[in-house]
């Protein structure tokens, strides 16, 4: 009888569970009925709870959210205000501090909402103060940070246990702007302002007193927070200028997520655990009306990819991911043409910098953001390189390796937050054309031409340094490469002539996975271990796709508009961006943006 990887070439995987469609995502919710900014927040993604904020003037009027629609509540705080803390769930909410644009002024008012009414409690904040930042349970909050009518900064924490509040301990650095979950017996005070400075830092609070934690990776002002001191979410805020930056917290450090809110907002709120979050509100250049979900996926959850055909053990039933082909269109062009380039980001925020932009000097430092239809130049690199790796966001970036004036192979490593890049570890070996994937704090440099000659050397990024990994089979240079630091994939590259190979790394080893169906160099490639797209590259100059399922190569029927190699590259196997080049003739500034719509998962049938 013939078996399935007979016909099709590849095995069933046999699974317990559907595989999830990515890491971490953020996805759209429904929208608060009243647009708004510096409101207060609580609950959980499926029982939340709005209320308070600005929408000119401020506003008691409070919503609560049932996982898909929010709902107003006739009746709103009894004393409206902005820049309020807030505390606890839908049925038992906390609201405390703030600013009455009616007196106008700071306030120390306590409210406690019981999921139909609001009531003042007597007792209010020993120190009136607003921008306060909140955490716990309406039985025992917690508030600190926030300024006072003198506009002094505050980092004395208070302690509520239901109608009292009693002074605690004292942050070390003192803020107004920041965030704050967690418990009162364990809180967590990050980001925020110091004398107009969007700060990195983060505190942990036992109870008692206040230690310093790990820094967020990237200093912001009104933004916000949810989940726990050992396992919390933030996300957006001001750096300025906006982000959709999204980093958790593990109760040491802090990780960039691969998943940015869709829309970059500050004086936002939120509320859930770091796993189910919820962001609503904010504030661009009116109130935001607009809500997201965050969601992120652990382990043991296979990812999901296009092509995909498994047996769920547990349904009893043979699966598959069904898809549209997909198809590549002209996008926006670069400001700077050139090639040798890198990238990162997502195909309605990318990133791009360094290069060859073909004429003397031959080298450039250019930076340039994509918004999905416009390139616009920014800060460039401290040092001008072409022929560099790259990996990250938008909003946080890394640029390393590459070749640097008059003629020499570089080990320097620069970190971009969004605005400006500056110094990071150096890589242990200098080299150009290799090939970087992952995260700013968590990245992979692959290979490339170091002296004396080519290598396969892996080097590890933790966001301060770099570390030695495995080595690659094929030792190669200008190869493509995808996924994360645990879960990477290498594939293609020039050894004299082209190759075709492919290697999955696990964190530690790469072993063998299947080859591309065309060989080439300088080519690019979006996506995950087990869902890549390849696409461009020479020798000759290419315009194939292909698509890696975490077992082969499936040529796709669409191709690229142009040959090209040497491109820098954004997004995602499913949405990638290709900007720049060299098309054998010249360098260009054109971008392309692929597109093929996930059709989900299927179920095979008999009838």
């Amino acid at each position: 009888m013939a078996e399935y990887k007979g016909i099709k070439g590849f095995k069933v995987q046999y699974l317990d569970q559907d595989p999830v469609p990515t890491v971490a995502a953020w996805g759209a919710g429904g929208s608060l009925n009243t647009a708004r900014y510096q409101l207060g927040g609580a609950g959980t993604q499926t029982a939340g709870l709005a209320f308070g904020g600005e929408i000119a003037p401020t506003t008691g009027a409070t919503e609560e959210y049932d996982g898909s629609t929010w709902t107003n509540n006739p009746t709103g705080l009894n004393t409206a205000r902005r820049y309020l803390g807030s505390a606890g769930t839908q049925t038992a909410a906390l609201g405390f501090g703030g600013y009455i644009l009616s007196t106008p002024g700071e306030t120390g008012a306590t409210e406690e909402y019981n999921g139909s009414t609001w009531t003042t409690s007597p007792g209010s904040l020993n120190t009136a103060r607003y921008s306060v930042a909140g955490a716990g349970t309406q039985t025992a909050g917690l508030a600190f940070g926030g300024t006072t009518p003198a506009g002094v900064n505050q980092g004395v924490a208070e302690e509520y246990d239901g109608s009292t509040w009693t002074t605690g301990g004292t942050m070390a650095s003192a803020r107004r702007y920041l965030a704050g979950c967690g418990l009162q017996t364990a809180g967590l005070a990050f980001g925020g302002s110091i004398t107009g400075t969007p700060q990195s830092i983060t505190e942990e609070y036992d109870g008692a007193s206040w230690t310093a934690g790990g820094t967020l990776n990237t200093a912001r002002q009104l933004l916000s927070g949810a989940g726990l001191q050992t396992a919390a979410l933030a996300f957006g805020g001001d750096i300025p200028p906006n982000t959709t930056a999204t980093e958790s917290y593990d109760g040491s450090t802090w990780t960039t997520s691969p998943a940015s809110l869709a829309t970059a907002r500050r004086a936002l709120s939120g509320c859930g655990i770091q796993t189910a979050a919820l962001a609503f509100g904010g504030f661009i250049t009116t109130g935001q009306s607009a809500t997201e979900e965050y969601v992120q996926y652990g382990e043991p959850n296979t990812f999901e990819n296009l092509g995909q055909v498994w047996y769920n053990g547990t349904t009893k039933a043979l699966k598959y991911t069904g898809y549209a082909a997909g198809s590549w269109s002209i996008g926006g062009n670069l400001n700077t043409a050139r090639g040798s380039f890198a990238g990162g980001g997502t195909q309605t925020a990318g990133l791009a910098f360094g290069g060859n932009p073909g004429s003397s000097p031959f080298f450039s430092s250019a930076t340039e953001e994509y918004n999905g239809s416009a390139w616009t130049s920014v800060n460039p690199m401290a040092t001008a390189r072409r022929v560099l790796s790259g990996s990250g966001t938008q909003t946080a970036g890394l640029g390393f390796g590459g070749y640097v004036p008059p003629a020499t192979k570089s080990s320097a490593t620069e970190e971009y937050n969004g605005t400006s890049w500056t110094a990071g570890g150096s890589l242990g070996t200098a080299r150009d054309g290799g090939a970087g994937t992952g995260i700013q704090t968590a990245s992979l440099m692959i290979a490339g031409n170091a002296a004396p000659g080519i290598t396969g050397a892996t080097e590890e990024y933790d966001g301060s340094a770099w570390t030695a990994g495995g080595s690659l089979g094929t030792t190669r240079a200008f190869l493509a490469a995808s996924g994360i630091q645990t879960a990477g994939l290498a594939f293609g590259g020039e050894i004299s002539p082209p190759t075709a190979a492919t290697e999955e790394y696990d964190g530690s080893t790469w072993t063998a996975g299947g080859s591309l169906n065309t060989a080439r160099y300088q080519l690019g490639g979006r996506g995950t271990q087990t869902a890549t797209l390849a696409f461009g590259g020479r020798d000759p100059f290419s315009t194939a796709t292909e698509e890696y399922n975490g077992t082969s190569w499936a040529t796709n029927p669409a191709t690229m508009n142009t040959p090209i190699g040497s491109m820098a590259t954004a997004g995602t196997n499913t949405l990638a961006l290709s900007a720049g080049g060299y098309n054998g003739t010249a360098y260009t500034s054109q971008s392309e943006e692929w597109n093929a719509e996930n059709l989900g998962i299927k179920t095979v049938t008999v009838s």
